[in-house]
């Protein structure tokens, strides 16, 4: 049977899907109106704005004049790129010595992995650990304890074992070695589920704040996600005295909408890049294998 696209189902399913993608847009583009609008027309709104009144940027001003600010954000970028690159190459070698079929005794080596997940060191061992590693106070500290999640590990491990044995086998009898398979052909038909991870782990380590506090304790070190929750502190502080400096800052309301902007940005601008990958890749890891 035929459908007609320009049926009234069709119109209906479009009309739902409008309706639920705005659901979903709206309530970043409203703290973006927000922020971007003056202090007056900020405190009308109340919260609530369908479009920017009397644009300025002087909250994102007050935002980028903060101390520390620049070097929190580029600490926060180096540790998600090589975070999430390390993650990816320790995560891809540990699932494909998991996916091998002939591996003795992988159901046991599997259980082990599987148990981190439910049972932990505790912070007290961890802290010990990391202080007799010299890892304390460095950027390290927030990249090495983290490189693999056993979670996104199995999830590339099924995905791995769903790919054909006779694949496999077929590139081993042409000669090709085991570092050579995983390069050139068990990684590239893997993107589904390597772009999800890297969803995934670099979501993770863009919103680093608790391992920032406890392991670091220098100002040079800190991630943006602790120096704007400082300077957010400091703004509910300032506005609660009625200091006088106060007639030179920026409402709450539109202090919060630009920091919110401010570190969801560069997440919301790479997921467009992964998100055609982001289905086909946790379905298949989560169910196959």
């Amino acid at each position: 049977m035929k459908r007609n696209p320009s049926g009234p189902g069709y119109f209906i399913l479009i009309l739902i899907l409008s309706v639920v993608c705005l659901s979903m847009v709206y309530p970043f583009l409203n703290l973006f109106f927000i922020s971007i609008s003056s202090i007056a027309k900020a405190n009308e709104a109340k919260g609530l704005m369908l479009y920017p009144k009397e644009v300025t940027i002087f909250a994102y001003t007050y935002l980028l004049q903060y101390p520390n600010l620049a070097n929190s954000y580029f600490n926060t970028v180096f540790i998600t790129v090589v975070g999430t690159t390390l993650a990816l190459i320790m995560s891809s070698l540990g699932a494909n010595v998991l996916a091998r079929r002939d591996l003795p005794g992988r159901g046991i080596i599997t259980t082990f992995v599987i148990i981190t997940m439910f049972i932990g060191g505790g912070l007290i061992p961890v802290y010990l650990n990391m202080r007799s590693l010299k890892l304390l106070n460095t950027l390290w500290v927030l990249i090495l304890p983290a490189m693999i999640s056993t979670w996104n590990m199995l999830l590339l491990r099924n995905f791995i074992m769903a790919i054909p044995v006779e694949l496999t086998e077929a590139s081993r009898i042409d000669g090709c070695g085991e570092f050579r398979l995983l390069v050139q052909i068990i990684l590239p038909l893997s993107m589904p589920i390597l772009a999800t991870l890297a969803l995934f782990y670099g979501v993770g380590r863009w919103n680093e704040y608790s391992n920032t506090i406890i392991f670091n304790s220098k100002a040079s070190l800190q991630t943006v996600q602790v120096v704007i929750r400082r300077m957010y502190t400091l703004a509910n502080v300032e506005v609660s005295s009625m200091s006088d400096d106060l007639v030179n800052m920026p409402p709450l309301d539109t202090i919060r909408a630009a920091t919110v902007i401010f570190t969801t940005l560069p997440i919301i601008c790479v997921y467009p890049f992964l998100q055609k990958y982001f289905a086909q890749g946790i379905m298949v890891g989560s169910i196959k294998g």
